[in-house]
């Protein structure tokens, strides 16, 4: 999947104060010390930098890093990284990755550009924009930075999904995973289920019954259709899941029910018969029903 070049219009939407026009500039501002502008491109060194310690990131593949470190070798590191004021040095707010594979080249120093940040809920608010804007973050990374930014920054769902730039109903979604059992989240976190089936398995209350279900995917390849079969046999007290749809099923209905799940984070089934039909918005809990009800309301 090709990834979103979307770094410098993330900072100028968050902070007015960075110069836009830095970001089209090559490294290598000859200022030094504490005269060094805000929002400019500079040279740090590398021993300079601080690790940021609301950095949303968990895991950074080694392999990644080695590739990117291979690439820097060659091309040189063509992103600078995001930095701030910190003592005598700087610490780092966005472009971990890019750190660590230029110390695996072998770097001395790093094209940063350097903010005038001051509190760290700025900070963590910038290194979530980032993250997410160039699609770095896994599901459960991203869930985490969006409840470390309402439990830490005192933001509803609404203002997170303003400030990263998604809709509140993706927030909402996302947020849900953090219900998962921990070997499902796990399990999503490797890539070993996907988004759909995440979504599926929380249709499912009981964390072991999430997890068994979970090891069938992994050991069986279910596919998404099958698992909400699954889940809904076991909502309705039934050991065999429910009959799968025709496979002849229009392509466009089954497009617009993939749309609406991602809209809902449940499962959504269109039946149609002629110019007729209707539209089942399945719901566990009396929770999940509040909370598809209000994702109508933002629609109406």
């Amino acid at each position: 999947m090709a990834k979103r070049n979307a770094l410098g219009r993330g900072l100028g939407a968050l902070i007015p104060g960075a110069d836009e026009s830095a970001l089209e500039q090559t490294a290598g501002s000859t200022a030094t010390g504490d005269s060094r502008p805000a929002g400019r491109i500079l040279d740090i060194a590398v021993g300079d930098l601080q690790p940021n310690t609301h950095q949303p990131r968990e895991e950074f593949d080694p392999e990644t890093v080695r590739e990117l470190a291979d690439s820097i070798r060659e091309k040189g590191v063509i992103q600078p990284v995001v930095v701030r004021r910190r003592g005598a040095g700087y610490q780092l707010i966005a472009g971990e990755r890019r750190l660590r594979a230029a110390r695996e080249a072998g770097l001395e120093t790093l094209p940063a550009i350097m903010l005038d940040v001051g509190s760290d809920q700025e900070m963590m608010e910038i290194s979530l924009i980032e993250n997410v804007q160039r699609e770095d973050l896994n599901p459960i990374e991203e869930a985490r930075a969006y409840r470390s930014l309402m439990e830490t920054c005192f933001l509803t769902q609404e203002e997170v999904a303003q400030k990263v730039g998604k809709n509140r109903s993706t927030v909402t979604n996302t947020l849900r995973l953090l219900h998962l059992a921990e070997e499902v989240r796990n399990a999503l976190q490797n890539q070993q289920i996907s988004m759909g089936h995440a979504r599926a398995l929380l249709g499912l209350a009981d964390d072991r019954l999430q997890t068994t279900l979970c090891r069938r995917i992994v050991s069986d390849g279910l596919s998404v259709r099958q698992v909400e079969n699954l889940v809904k046999a076991d909502r309705e007290g039934r050991r065999e899941p429910s009959r799968p749809l025709p496979r002849s099923k229009d392509p466009q209905i089954l497009s617009l029910e993939e749309d609406l799940q991602r809209r809902f984070g449940t499962g959504v089934n269109i039946n149609r018969r002629g110019k007729k039909g209707k539209i089942e918005i399945e719901f566990y809990t009396d929770d999940d029903l509040e909370r598809i009800l209000d994702l109508l309301r933002e629609s109406s």
